[in-house]
């Protein structure tokens, strides 16, 4: 087993000091206004991977993950500016603080362009995650790998602290949808700019959060 993937297979662990563990996008208003069940739980992580993930955090992961200095921080703010819902762009920067937060701990350097980002309120997760993963020596497909296999084991996860889920049911759901995380990460061309799609995930992480485990 090469050192880049048990680095994969560490980054991409729910339990991973990320800054998502407190973020649920969505799932949790979906589950408690019935929009989602135990049983269909996995169709809604396969949504959000073919939609969400696909046409926007991957693609700002990729350019996170390519571009340096100056040009970094001018994608930090492009991807800011096509979130096209407030609460998603706030809780994307607040994830994103909790990874630089985490980086800094683990000394793990950030480039020049994400910290200047972050300084100007726009450290948005998603590009940062590509920064990071980039730092921590993983190549682009492995690190698309890891974003999207941490979605959905965050996922799951929140499904299990909410009490919706068992271990043992999730962890079958994850292995079946293996196949369309292989599919999915693959690398977007240079030129691609993230697209916002206003579907049942966006909308319901919108929803009032007063008594909620979660942040969104």
């Amino acid at each position: 087993m090469s050192l880049a993937t048990i680095r994969a297979m560490q980054l991409a662990d729910s339990g991973f000091p990320s800054g998502v563990f407190a973020y649920s996008w969505g799932l949790e208003s979906a589950l408690a206004e019935g929009q989602v069940c135990k049983r269909s739980l996995a169709d809604w992580v396969a949504l959000d991977l073919r939609t969400r993930w696909h046409r926007f955090d991957r693609i700002a992961l990729a350019g996170g993950f390519r571009l340096t200095g100056e040009a970094l921080s001018g994608w930090f703010e492009t991807v800011d500016a096509l979130m096209p819902v407030e609460t998603q762009r706030r809780d994307s920067a607040q994830a994103g603080d909790a990874l630089f937060a985490s980086a800094r701990a683990l000394r793990i350097a950030m480039d020049p362009g994400a910290l200047a980002a972050q300084a100007a309120g726009v450290g948005h997760f998603a590009v940062a995650h590509g920064v990071f993963l980039r730092a921590c020596g993983l190549d682009l497909g492995t690190a698309l790998e890891t974003s999207a296999l941490s979605l959905a084991r965050g996922a799951f996860s929140a499904a299990v602290r909410l009490g919706v889920a068992g271990a043992i049911t999730t962890q079958r759901d994850l292995l079946a949808l293996a196949p369309l995380i292989a599919e999915l990460a693959i690398a977007p061309d240079a030129q691609d700019l993230p697209s916002g799609a206003m579907l049942l995930p966006d909308v319901a992480l919108m929803r009032p959060r007063q008594g909620r485990l979660f942040i969104n």
